[in-house]
C-alpha cells in the first residue's frame, strides 16, 4: 500500500469522528530510576465538549511531587486562521540553519519529504497496519532539530532542580509507532527515546523518555 495514501485515510478517518478519547501515559527515566510519569485520560464528545484528568508524579532531590487535575473545555468553534498564516509559512526563524522566505519553505519541505521518505510501513493480514520511523534512519535535519528542542526542554527543566546534575545531552536516538485499525482509525501511538547526558563532573547518564496514547 502506498503510505502517502494510507496517511491521507488516516487523517479523514480521524477527522471524521463525531467522539474521540484516549490515555496518555507517559514516563521519564534516569538511569534506573523514574523521574517523571503522567497519565491524561482525555475525550471529546460530539458537541466538541472536551474533558480531561491529568495526573503526574515528579520524584525531585528524595521527594516526590504528585499533581492532579481535571480541565473542561469547549472545542465546538471553528479554527480562524489570521493573516500571519503565509507569513508564517514563507519565514522560519532567523538562525544559521534557518532561512526565511522561499528557500526557507522548501527546507521544510524537504525535511517533511525526507520524514516520509523514512516512514516505514507493515500491513497486517487482518486489515491493519503499523507505521513507523526510527531516528538513526530520519532526516539529519529531524535528528538535529530533536536534539537542540531536548537540550532546551532540558536546560528549563534543570534550573527547576528537574536532572539539574545533568548538563549537556549528547546524543538521541529512538522510534515511533503508530498502529491503524482497517477502518484506518488510529489505535495506538508510541514513542521511545534515549539519549545520553554528562554532569558537570563529565559523568554519563542515560535518559529514557517513554509515551503511549491509546485511543478508545
Amino acid at each position: 500500500m502506498n503510505k502517502i495514501k494510507l496517511l491521507y485515510d488516516v487523517t479523514r478517518a480521524m477527522k471524521n469522528l463525531e467522539k474521540i478519547g484516549g490515555v496518555l501515559q507517559v514516563k521519564v527515566h534516569k538511569d534506573e530510576e523514574e523521574v517523571f510519569s503522567l497519565r491524561n485520560a482525555f475525550e471529546k464528545n460530539e458537541a466538541g465538549k472536551t474533558r480531561t484528568t491529568v495526573s503526574s508524579v515528579l520524584n525531585l532531590d528524595g521527594s516526590q511531587v504528585t499533581r492532579e487535575s481535571t480541565t473542561e473545555f469547549d472545542l465546538s468553534g471553528r479554527c480562524h486562521h489570521g493573516p500571519g498564516m503565509l507569513r508564517r509559512m514563507f519565514h522560519g526563524h532567523h538562525g544559521e540553519d534557518h532561512c526565511c522566505g522561499v528557500k526557507g519553505l522548501f527546507g521544510k519541505l524537504s525535511l517533511a519529504f525526507g520524514i516520509l521518505s523514512s516512514l516505514e510501513l507493515e500491513e497486517k493480514g487482518d486489515g491493519t497496519a503499523v507505521i513507523s520511523l526510527h531516528l538513526n534512519e530520519a532526516p539529519q535535519e529531524l535528528r538535529a532539530a530533536l536534539l537542540e528542542k531536548l537540550q532546551h526542554k532540558h536546560d528549563c527543566l534543570a534550573q527547576h532542580g528537574f536532572l539539574k546534575e545533568c548538563h549537556q545531552v549528547e546524543t538521541l536516538n529512538g522510534a515511533l509507532a503508530m498502529t491503524v485499525s482497517k477502518d484506518r482509525v488510529i489505535e495506538t501511538i508510541t514513542v521511545n527515546l534515549g539519549s545520553m547526558a554528562r554532569d558537570e563532573k563529565k559523568g554519563s547518564h542515560t535518559l529514557a523518555a517513554s509515551a503511549e496514547v491509546k485511543f478508545a
